[in-house]
């Protein structure tokens, strides 16, 4: 195929406009449009080498595709948990080391029950941080003061039955986590706090000093370190690998879901790259000597 058709084909398929193919290469996109009319002037071998490049990296790209949603017993956890919040409108709080798929399970939640809003935090939120994003979540402005933003959304929320979840909670100060529970008291919504093991410390304070936030919590669920074995062969099983081979992807993931996704689709790649058909402990074993083993993951 004319590497023309072959971008035109890839451009269609994947959604790229001019604009990003030309931003990709590092060239104007008129360059681009001009070169894909060939009416380009300019050093038209440089060009072609830098789509080829283009091309050929998309290509691998596709090939490294996350996982399929899959049911697991983590998803199941939160899910169950997610679900007594909103439908009882109590706290709840899940807690589990990083790389178990506890934003994977709550993503998918808010997929499956549109009024359930998600807030990723990080380490820059503050507590009117929060109310802000809040605040823009349930349609408002998401401008105004700590007293008027915080009357808003009671007001918008007020008895409407929705689920408030926050991912990587452990991030919040105390006077954010108060902010959640203050909404929670005021509207009776339900709310899933959702972050590493030390967010259950952060909710009863080193001292037990938060007590009022602490007492509101209704459902708490500290999650297993590591996926189960069933796991890794309920996820083989749907993405068409032998269950076999479940044994060996635990043995070198640890049973954490996010280094087994990464192990699972490398060792694909690296299958297929190398000429294999089908996978083997072999190039599971070497995949993982490849892999970045991450401080969080232990």
């Amino acid at each position: 195929m004319d590497i023309r058709a072959e971008l035109r084909e890839l451009m269609e398929t994947r959604g790229f406009s001019t604009s990003f193919v030309a931003t990709a290469i590092g060239v104007a996109k008129s360059t681009v449009n001009m070169w894909l009319n060939n009416k380009y002037n300019g050093d038209n071998a440089k060009i072609t080498d830098k789509i080829n490049n283009f091309i050929q990296r998309e290509r691998e790209r596709s090939n490294n595709e996350e996982l399929p949603f899959i049911d697991i017993s983590i998803v199941k956890y939160i899910s169950e948990i997610a679900r007594l919040c909103h439908t009882k409108g109590k706290i709840g709080v899940c807690t589990g080391r990083a790389g178990l798929g506890k934003t994977f399970a709550v993503k998918e939640y808010t997929r499956n029950f549109l009024d359930a809003i998600l807030i990723e935090s990080d380490s820059g939120y503050s507590a009117k941080s929060l109310l802000l994003e809040i605040h823009r979540r349930v349609g408002l402005s998401g401008r105004g003061s700590v007293y008027d933003l915080m009357n808003e959304v009671v007001h918008k929320l007020y008895n409407s039955g929705r689920l408030l979840i926050i991912d990587e909670a452990e991030n919040l100060p105390y006077r954010a986590l108060e902010i959640a529970r203050r909404i929670h008291d005021k509207t009776g919504i339900g709310i899933l706090l959702v972050g590493k093991n030390i967010l259950f410390e952060n909710l009863c304070g080193k001292n037990h000093e938060y007590d009022q936030l602490y007492s509101r919590v209704k459902y708490y669920k500290k999650l297993d370190d590591r996926l189960l074995l069933q796991d890794v062969r309920k996820i083989l099983t749907v993405i068409g690998q032998e269950p076999d081979l479940a044994d060996t992807y635990y043995l070198y993931s640890d049973g954490i879901t996010r280094k087994l996704e990464h192990l699972i689709t490398h060792s694909t790649y690296l299958a297929k790259l190398n000429g294999k058909d089908s996978i083997d402990s072999s190039v599971i074993q070497k995949t993982s000597e490849l892999l970045m083993v991450r401080s969080e993951w232990k």
